[in-house]
């Protein structure tokens, strides 16, 4: 049996606090307000207009080795970006090596243990599910990046049988159980690249 919170009964988790009462406590310990500093960095609130905390900026697809770039970009700001990557699928070559980074931003408050959820899917059948712990983001004003895998690449099955169409839908949850976005995108898995329109 694991040691989770829920299994050990004299854990009690802390209560939520806002950037601005983590900022403001111990106010008068120089040394502690640094220390806060350092892990918060240079806080913004985000525009009072978009209640949203997470806010995709871009996924992209980075490739070890594609003819043409070994990169694709999706932007993502605009509800007609989301759309397109929806429609827009990209080509993997069976065995390529590939990795996918995206980029957001976080606003208002502190976001705690964001998850990046993949579940892929074949001919309406779930085929993969794919959970990563992307970590906990206070708000600033430069976006964040996380790339997944972190260390290595992820590799295109190959074979008759894993060639064909995908989809796939991303979901970006937190500790607390809130979904802060959700996006789908396309691929198709190819024995060649030149398959790619």
């Amino acid at each position: 049996m694991s040691d989770t919170e829920d299994n050990v009964p004299e854990y009690k988790p802390p209560q939520k606090a806002s950037i601005d009462q983590l900022l403001s406590q111990d106010a008068e310990d120089e040394s502690l307000r640094k220390y806060k500093e350092s892990l918060l960095g240079n806080t913004v609130a985000g525009p009072t207009d978009d209640p949203r905390r997470v806010v995709l900026v871009a996924m992209k697809v980075i490739f070890e080795n594609r003819p043409g770039g070994n990169e694709i970009v999706y932007p993502l700001e605009t509800k007609e970006q989301i759309e397109h990557l929806k429609k827009s699928p990209f080509v993997l070559k069976e065995d390529c090596k590939y990795k996918i980074a995206i980029t957001f931003k976080v606003q208002h408050d502190i976001v705690s243990g964001l998850k990046h959820v993949n579940s892929v899917y074949r001919k309406g059948i779930r085929v993969a599910n794919i959970k990563t712990m992307m970590g906990s983001f206070g708000p600033q004003a430069e976006p964040h990046q996380i790339t997944m895998p972190r260390h290595g690449w992820e590799e295109a099955p190959s074979g008759l049988l894993s060639r064909g169409s995908y989809t796939a839908k991303v979901e970006f949850n937190d500790d607390d159980g809130a979904n802060h976005a959700t996006v789908e995108y396309a691929f198709s898995i190819k024995s060649d690249w030149s398959k790619d329109e």
